[in-house]
Order: structure tokens, then C-alpha cells, then sequence
């Protein structure tokens, strides 16, 4: 049976107060059938979940021959990204979408988010598919969770509610959410807003009651999510690239077979690559869609945005070791 939102948070305090869902050895005991949550905060239209839907269910339970099945809680059913991370990481939940959340213990993550590192998906996906993506793998395993896949979310753009973004001076008293991620949070004062920071899930309401008046995210998540029914302009900055990664949970991934930790890792891979390709086709037509739904887009002038947020690659880059080597080998990739 399926958990809601309040069943999972309930679970949350009894396995870090008790460890009831852990065995006696650290790791979860379970028989075969073992059904695995794979919780998200997309929609669910957007391509992360129409692609675990159609290539990942299906080929897990084919690669394991049903010894392992999964149900997709998109749509912070399972709790805000920030929950659910840590669920995956506490092994509450079993498997999650998960990425830049982690930068806050894990710092080198923080390098892939920074404004302007990537020029295009085919270089962010010769990055996360190279060595560099095996480093950054290896980060997430030191917090207990393992990278099966690299997915994305894909180039953000700017929505807002007050007036068209053309260049960097009309960004002036605009109060723009931004994810509780330091990175985020820089880059949008750098670029001259207002920032509010708040869990995706409450984005949509905070819009529509003014609290905020707009946010950043790619076209296929404003589409997805529906923000056109409450903002009227989108800018295609392509500011922040966001990655994701299909993630397990180690205690959980520790316990299952070589035979079905290989048919999971070979049903994520597959998943990522149809995600990867709706995500390209949806980010190119999205954006002619939300302008038919009513949007106003503009193209600002994007050498003033990347000339305006050099002080924050800068500074990640100094601040955290091995920073600048890191960044110049993405440049170059």
C-alpha cells in the first residue's frame, strides 16, 4: 500500500528516534516482492515522471523478474525535496530523485548549479556521463546515497508577475523565490531580486496570493506546475542548469542481490536516457506553449546576467578545495 505524505512524515520521527524500519545489523530485511518508493517534487507531467512511469516500472520488475517492483510519489507527495532527500538518506524512503539539496554538507556539488558553468545539455551530459560525473557520484554515496542515474530538470528561466525581463535592470524589486540552496540564493541577489527562498511545493500558492512575485525554473516545470495561470512573463535566461540523479538509498541498495542491484541500475539508466530526451524536445516546445497559453517571453541579454553573477562562481569556486580545478575541467569538457 502506497503512504501518503502524513503516513511517511509520521515514519520519519519513529525510525530516527527507534530505528524501527532498520534490522538489527543496520540494514532493512525484506522478502522478495519488496515494493520501492521513488519519490520526487516534479509534477506529474513533467518528464522525470512520465519517463519513471513508461521505461523505469516496467524494467525494473522485468530485470528483477518481479523480485522488485516501484510506485512513483511525485508532486511532494512523499514530503518537499528537502524531506524527501533526507528520507532517502535515513532510508525511510527508498529511492528519490534527488541533487543540489546535498550541496549544503556535501560543498562540491554546489559547482554544477553555479550560473553560466554549462553552455548546453550536450555539455552538461558529457560532464554527469564522464569522470567528473563518477566524483560526483561518489559524493552522494559518502551521505548514504547511491547514483544509479543522471537526470535533469534542465536550463532555468525567469517568471514573475510585475514586468517583462529584457535586461538586467528591470530585475530591480522583484521579490523572486529561489530553492533553499545557497547557490540559488547568491545568484538570485546577484542578479538583482529580492530573494525569498521556500520549498517547491509551496511555490504555486505563494504566487497566486502575492507573497512572491515570481520564481526561476525550467519551461517544462512552469508548464508543468501551471505557474502560466499565475505569471505573465518568462524570460529564457538559462541561468542555473539543474541535474537530478535516480538515487537509493546505500542500506537498502546493500541488501538486494547482485542480480537485482544490476537490474536497477540498467532500468535507471534507460529511464534516463528518454528522460533526457523529453526534457530537450519539451524545453524547446514548452516555452512556443506557455506563449500560446498567455506568457509573455523576452530573451534578455545574457552577457550582462553572466558578467553580473561572476562574483558567485568566483567565490564557490575559491571557497570550496579543488573548486577552480573543478570548474576549469567542466569548461573544458
Amino acid at each position: 500500500m502506497d503512504l501518503t505524505r502524513k503516513q511517511f512524515l509520521r515514519g520519519i520521527g519513529t525510525v530516527a528516534l527507534g530505528g524501527a524500519a532498520v534490522g538489527a545489523l543496520g540494514v532493512p530485511a525484506f522478502a522478495q516482492g519488496r515494493r520501492f518508493k521513488i519519490a520526487n517534487f516534479y509534477a506529474g507531467d513533467h518528464s522525470m515522471n512520465r519517463a519513471l512511469r513508461q521505461v523505469f516500472v516496467p524494467k525494473v520488475a522485468e530485470y528483477t523478474q518481479g523480485r522488485l517492483t516501484i510506485s512513483v510519489h511525485d508532486n511532494s507527495s512523499l514530503g518537499s525535496e528537502k524531506e524527501l532527500t533526507e528520507g532517502v538518506r535515513l532510508g525511510t524512503i527508498e529511492m528519490g530523485v534527488t541533487g543540489g539539496l546535498l550541496s549544503a554538507s556535501l560543498p562540491k556539488l554546489a559547482l554544477l548549479e553555479l550560473p553560466y558553468v554549462f553552455t548546453d545539455y550536450g555539455h552538461a551530459w558529457r560532464v554527469f556521463d564522464g569522470p567528473i560525473g563518477k566524483e560526483l557520484a561518489a559524493e552522494f554515496e559518502k551521505v548514504g546515497i547511491i547514483v544509479l542515474a543522471w537526470v535533469g530538470n534542465g536550463f532555468r528561466a525567469i517568471s514573475n508577475g510585475v514586468r517583462p525581463i529584457n535586461a538586467l535592470a528591470d530585475t530591480a524589486g522583484i521579490r523572486m523565490r529561489m530553492p533553499e540552496n545557497k547557490v540559488y540564493i547568491e545568484t538570485g541577489k546577484a542578479l538583482g531580486f529580492s530573494v525569498v527562498t521556500m520549498p517547491f511545493g509551496e511555490v504555486f500558492t505563494a504566487l497566486s496570493q502575492k507573497v512572491v512575485d515570481g520564481q526561476d525554473n525550467p519551461p517544462p516545470t512552469v508548464l508543468a506546475s501551471k505557474f502560466y495561470e499565475v505569471q505573465q512573463h518568462l524570460a529564457i535566461s538559462n541561468h542555473i542548469f539543474s541535474y537530478g540523479a535516480i538515487s537509493v538509498s546505500k542500506p537498502h541498495w546493500t541488501a538486494l542481490s547482485s542480480a537485482d542491484k544490476d537490474g536497477l541500475r540498467k532500468a535507471a539508466q534507460e529511464c534516463s536516457v528518454l528522460q533526457r530526451k523529453m526534457l530537450e524536445e519539451d524545453s524547446k516546445a514548452d516555452v512556443e506553449k506557455l506563449a500560446k497559453l498567455g506568457m509573455k517571453v523576452t530573451y534578455p541579454d545574457v552577457a550582462q546576467f553572466q558578467k553580473a553573477t561572476e562574483a558567485v562562481r568566483a567565490t564557490f569556486g575559491d571557497r570550496v578545495e579543488g573548486g577552480k580545478d573543478l570548474l576549469g575541467r567542466i569548461a573544458s569538457s
